[in-house]
């Protein structure tokens, strides 16, 4: 079978390969509030290659948003918090916003769509 986060080989039964189940550990043992520094050097510390980081921080396993998508959310709401303007930006808003901006859509036309 192939990994569902870098699409290489993961093994005969398995999911997720050798490499990514180090990072998905990673991200599972880092408290909700990791920093990306954090959580980018904790990865580089595996020695997974960068390639299969970026796949791994990209892929969008259950449809809810990518790692990338989660990260960007909750910064999202922690910045605007601290500016006084609560946002409850999820995962999956994250990634609606950057899809319809992949698709030339402009992000004042998104905007509404977020909640």
């Amino acid at each position: 079978m192939k990994c569902i986060y870098c699409k290489e080989r993961a093994g005969l039964f398995k999911r997720i390969c050798i490499d990514c189940l180090k990072l998905v550990e990673i991200v599972k043992k880092l408290p909700a509030s990791f920093g990306y520094r954090e959580l980018l050097d904790s990865f580089f510390e595996t020695q997974v290659s960068n390639q299969k980081i970026q796949a791994f921080l990209d892929t969008d396993v259950d449809g809810q948003g990518s790692i990338n998508d989660q990260i960007t959310a909750r910064m999202t709401n922690e910045v605007m918090s601290s500016l006084g303007q609560p946002s409850h930006m999820t995962s999956t808003d994250v990634k609606k916003v950057r899809q319809d901006i992949a698709q030339g859509r402009a992000p004042s036309v998104v905007d509404k769509d977020v909640h």
